[in-house]
């Protein structure tokens, strides 16, 4: 058969098995010949195909180097995961987010532009406008005021700690665990104003979701050369300065100059020996601390499909009064307390949305008492019956992404030590390992796509600038 890359990967493994039996013991890489070694030594390898990833990918293989990508799951993408034309995971674009949409656009993938009404539904009663909105201008004020960085929690005990002010302090409450999928107690003031001065109002989809644009991703790095591995788990990163060795569950070796590590903060936070988590040998321990330091969320997402849209004509015959035709999201008190439509396209698939502690405090549930959870809420919200809704149900899904082995969470939010946590955890170790991801951007989209992807064409840029000083060193 032919010698490829794949080909050798494998068999430096069955190499190395071989020679440990021999030697009665685990033995470094290196004492394997120079020459098999060039043949099966990529440049770099990645660990996990989402979108961090994948974009450094497509950077690297783009400058000619040997790369392959090892990934978790049997699928491509990580946090994004398309399901039945919907999204599982990542969905928004929020705000005119340049290397998003600049990749969009080279993949030939529109974007579309959010629309439609955003109400609230608290104690039994709808109104248009939300309440942290409502008292928004306050909260902005009094976070203005802060001179040294404290949490939220902090925050609001100091500045509306009057009983006639619980309003806004539940209110703060349920967007910081709503949408960042935060806790007020570890959640940044500081950083919390500055994501809030930088929010762009308006928000988009990539038409027909991202699933589009992880595909074209991957296609595009496989056609330059990467080699990608699926259902490969790793285990263990053996290293020193220069060169790697990374072990899969399958006790299988890969060679590498460089390995780039984009793992959530959740599998950097794993105890050891759960599923996905990786032991860094030389250990890693700053870092691991640094992770542990920074804000990681919990969140669960519950898709279901309707065979029609009865919170458009159902609700509308009971409500004449109210107009529900253009509704996009509802924020409500209930168990799952979060609902958005797929407006303005014309599809019955309602999605539901739990963060923060709500999603801890449920995350062992099973999926069927989930789903239960999801129908009373909505049967409460739009006044419909519960049997009514089982009947019209046509099929659904629960993306439990706080017990997700690859993930534990659901993204990254800023602590009080999360800047300087941060500066430490994309510090690049020895140039040897280098680390990508949501969590190690720099930047006031952090937690999104666009942090992702930025973070991995960064990273990648810097691999590609030192291979090139070094060249032209060696020339």
């Amino acid at each position: 058969m032919p010698v490829t890359k794949t080909f050798l990967v494998v068999e430096y493994a069955k190499q190395q098995k071989i020679m440990e039996d021999l030697f009665a013991g685990p033995l470094n890489f290196l004492v394997l010949s120079t020459s098999f070694k060039e043949y099966c030594l990529m440049d770099v390898i990645i660990i996990g195909a989402g979108a961090a990833g994948l974009m450094a990918a497509k950077q690297l293989s783009d400058a000619g180097l040997k790369v392959c990508v090892l990934e978790a799951r049997e699928r491509v993408g990580g946090r994004i995961c398309p399901f039945m034309k919907s999204e599982g995971g990542a969905e928004f674009i929020h705000g005119k987010l340049a290397v998003t949409l600049n990749l969009l656009k080279e993949a030939g993938i529109e974007k579309q532009e959010l629309t439609g009404e955003m109400k609230q539904f608290i104690k039994g009663k709808w109104s248009r406008e939300t309440e942290f909105f409502q008292h928004a201008g306050t909260v902005i004020e009094k976070l203005k005021e802060i001179k040294e960085d404290i949490s939220l929690a902090t925050f609001l005990n100091t500045y509306f700690a009057e009983e006639q002010q619980q309003e806004i302090r539940s209110a703060l409450t349920s967007y910081v665990e709503g949408y960042y999928s935060g806790e007020i107690s570890r959640a940044s003031a500081k950083s919390f104003l500055k994501e809030l001065l930088s929010e762009d109002e308006q928000q988009y989809r990539p038409v027909d979701g991202y699933g589009n644009m992880i595909e074209w991703l991957a296609n595009y790095s496989k056609k330059a050369g990467t080699i990608f591995k699926l259902s490969t788990i790793v285990k263990e990163i053996r290293w020193r300065k220069g060169e790697a060795e990374v072990v899969d569950e399958a006790n299988q070796v890969y060679l590498a100059d460089k390995v780039i590590i984009t793992v959530p903060l959740g599998v950097w936070n794993a105890n050891e020996k759960a599923k996905g988590a990786i032991i860094y040998k030389p250990a890693l321990t700053l870092k691991t601390q640094a992770a542990s330091e920074m804000g990681f969320g919990s969140a669960m997402k519950i898709l279901l499909k309707f065979e029609e849209s009865f919170y458009k004509e159902g609700f509308l015959k009971k409500h004449g009064e109210a107009d529900f035709s253009k509704l996009h999201m509802a924020l409500t008190d209930q168990p799952i307390p979060t609902w958005w439509t797929q407006h303005p396209n014309d599809s019955s698939v309602l999605t539901g949305w739990l963060s923060g502690p709500g999603a801890v405090e449920i995350k062992n549930e099973d999926d069927e008492a989930v789903l239960l959870k999801s129908l009373h809420s909505l049967s409460w919200i739009f006044d419909i019956d519960l049997g009514q809704l089982k009947k019209n149900l046509e099929w659904w899904k629960v993306f439990n992404w706080t017990t997700d082995p690859f993930t534990l969470g659901s993204y990254s939010y800023s602590t009080l030590q999360t800047a300087s946590a941060r500066r430490l955890l994309m510090e690049p170790v020895e140039d040897t390992l280098f680390f990508a991801g949501e969590a190690v951007y720099e930047g006031p989209e952090m937690g999104t796509v666009e942090a992702a992807l930025t973070s991995g064409r960064d990273v990648a840029a810097t691999i590609v600038i030192k291979k090139g000083s070094r060249d032209n060193e060696v020339g």
